[in-house]
């Protein structure tokens, strides 16, 4: 039996991947807020795919082995996913789990189901023939492939809604946290948690906490948590962990706060594992090559050691080597034997090479050889020249371990640039505010201002924003974007308002792309702008009428400031002219119109703002390019300080309240 003495002493295990009633509160979550979403890309990186979801905003999901959850974390160098040809544009109509870790994306052009049992697989069927899939599978139980039914893997577990199931397995395994992990498919982890809650001895209080626990998922009563240590996710706080705990927004934010992680370390294991090889082989040399240095020292000490020790005793070798050749001379068939022995002065022979004509000598406990056919002295600057040679080798030898030890250092370095590369490569992407679907600004003097980025919103924000006593601007120039300032009914705007709005409509005109200096640009009310052609004309999609008198600001200067804030988790690239950009942006640059091609330009600001804050390397320069009016030249950089995204918010809000 599991009682509750021995809960509090079992440790809790890292959670590695969801397990199946997790799924069940990631399903009440999705369910409430992206069924009806439409699918309108699907990406893939590593063994993630991404699907951008437009709901009642743009979401993420992601579905990879270890989570099918929301994300607010996208990394570059998303590539599109096969997947996307069967359901991109296609509808969501709900989400469904069927407590073997096995989640169902109802679909109104078929059917996605993800497997996150192993092996990790995804399958999207149409009237359940299964039309594309990850990869193909083969069991005992079954066979899953292009062209076939789908059958969904067997359930090996009795089914923990019925207590039914409970009362049939607490007669065949008893009431404990394995039998209750493996019998009813909780998993051990909840399995611990309905033993906490309940003792694991009663058959009915086991019950009521098996209920309760997935009531609460099911509903959607969600509390959910990320426990620090152990380090652990769920969707309700629970008994069976003691540890410290942050409680979180929703389920689906805190899976991809834990495993976001989880999986940026796995991107950036991958990403190095490459550079920690060859820092491996590289150290394999380094080793090999300390080995020969030493050897090399070694045997150069050696034989200095014996040049010295001829040369201090020469007069003795000398005349030793006298003895030796007159006995070699008078016998050389016997000399082996006779001379072998032999002492002089200390100096003793122990051996002779016939075939080298070399004596080995032993002097003070060290050998030493002498050649029949050459003087001790010849001997002895042959010891040392080889020493020399050695000591020469030993040298070159570690100027090359230097090179590798500096190589081996640099690859350290690069692993943890690449780690934290990999870190800031993930982009946080936060729910959008309605204006953000447009350029916008806020003046110098606390106004809105929003401006078109192409025909189709000229055409929204002149239908839908636009009230009577805004204001309406537009460069002198077809081809530009329609720029409002909102203000408040009967409120005058200042003429540095209007200046700086004004430059923001000449900025994104076709004039910057023409190459002008600067532009004049018109102004009237909103109830001036009307959308009714005269008769017998015809308005394009993005075109208007405008009424009445004019008012002018001559020779706009062309300029703008593209700027980066950072609102804690958030980045944000932002525009506005000079004048207001400041107050909107921690760090921005300024343009205006050169030879530089967009592309160009947009990579030399992503340098600028890396090399200010790290963190801008998760900026696509496909976004930078995007504010970016045309070919331009960047004129300076400077730092900002800007308002809380809490205030931005209300500033737009109170304009169209």
């Amino acid at each position: 039996m599991f009682n509750k003495g021995e809960i509090a002493f079992r440790l809790v295990p890292v959670k590695k991947a969801l397990n199946a009633l997790d799924l069940v509160a990631i399903a009440a979550e999705l369910n409430a807020s992206l069924s009806g979403g439409r699918v309108i890309r699907v990406y893939r990186l590593g063994d993630s795919h991404y699907f951008k979801i437009r709901a009642s905003d743009v979401t993420y999901l992601i579905a990879n082995p270890r989570r099918i959850s929301q994300t607010w974390r996208i990394p570059q160098n998303l590539s599109p996913s096969p997947l996307r040809k069967f359901i991109e544009d296609c509808v969501i109509n709900r989400f469904e789990v069927n407590l073997d870790r096995v989640m169902g994306i109802n679909l109104n052009c078929g059917k996605l189901i993800i497997e996150l049992i192993p092996p990790f697989n995804m399958v999207f069927t149409v009237d359940g023939k299964v039309k594309w899939l990850l990869h193909e599978y083969r069991g005992k139980d079954r066979e899953v492939k292009v062209g076939s039914a789908y059958s969904e893997p067997p359930r090996r577990f009795l089914d923990p809604r019925f207590f039914d199931s409970l009362l049939k397995l607490s007669e065949e395994a008893g009431l404990n946290d394995e039998a209750l992990a493996k019998g009813l498919g909780l998993g051990i982890d909840w399995a611990r948690e309905v033993c906490t809650r309940s003792g694991c001895s009663d058959l009915v209080l086991v019950w009521g906490s098996i209920r309760g626990i997935l009531e609460a998922l099911h509903l959607g009563r969600l509390e959910p948590v990320i426990y620090t240590s152990p380090s652990y996710v769920s969707p309700i706080p629970l008994h069976s962990i003691k540890g410290e705990f942050k409680r979180v927004e929703s389920f689906n934010r805190a899976v991809d706060d834990y495993f976001t992680l989880i999986e940026v370390e796995k991107v950036a294991e991958e990403r190095v594992k490459g550079i920690e090889d060859e820092i491996a082989r590289l150290e394999s040399s380094i080793r090999e090559l300390e080995d020969t240095i030493s050897s090399y020292l070694k045997e150069a000490k050696d034989l200095r050691s014996k040049g010295e020790l001829i040369m201090g005793r020469l007069y003795e070798f000398n005349e030793l080597h006298e003895v030796l050749l007159r006995a070699y001379m008078a016998d050389k068939d016997s000399f082996k034997a006779k001379v072998k022995g032999i002492e002089y002065g200390g100096i003793k022979v122990i051996d002779y090479d016939p075939l080298r004509k070399t004596v080995k000598l032993m002097v003070n406990d060290s050998e030493v050889e002498l050649k029949l056919g050459e003087s001790p002295g010849e001997t002895a600057a042959k010891y040392f020249e080889e020493a020399k040679r050695l000591e020469r080798k030993a040298k070159a030898a570690e100027v090359k371990l230097m090179e590798l030890r500096s190589r081996v250092n640099e690859l350290r370095s690069k692993v943890n640039e690449t780690t934290e590369e990999a870190k800031e490569a993930i982009r946080f992407v936060a729910n959008r505010e309605w204006f953000e679907r447009f350029r916008w600004f806020i003046t110098s003097g606390g106004l809105p201002v929003l401006a078109g980025k192409d025909a189709g919103q000229n055409e929204v924000l002149v239908k839908r924003y636009m009230n009577p006593w805004d204001l309406f601007l537009h460069a002198d120039i077809q081809g530009g974007p329609v720029t409002v300032i909102k203000v408040a009914k009967d409120r005058e705007v200042r003429q540095q308002d209007l200046i700086e709005a004004a430059q923001y409509a000449a900025a994104y005109s076709k004039a910057w792309r023409l190459g002008a200096n600067s532009m004049d640009v018109y102004y009237v009310k909103g109830e001036q702008v009307s959308k009714k052609a005269p008769s017998g004309e015809y308005l394009s999609k993005g075109g208007f009428m405008v009424y009445g008198q004019r008012g002018w600001i001559r020779g706009v200067e062309l300029t703008v400031s593209i700027g980066l804030r950072i609102d804690g988790d958030v980045i944000r690239l932002v525009s506005a002219p000079p004048m207001a950009i400041g107050s909107l942006a921690n760090y921005y640059v300024t343009l205006k119109p050169g030879n530089g091609e967009r592309s160009e330009v947009a990579n030399r600001i992503k340098e600028l703002f890396t090399k200010k804050y790290p963190e801008a390397r998760q900026v696509p320069v496909e976004h930078i390019i995007e504010h970016v009016p045309g070919p331009s030249l960047i004129i300076e950089s400077n730092e900002g300080n800007p308002i809380t995204w809490d205030n931005v918010k209300g500033i737009f809000s109170k304009a169209t309240g």
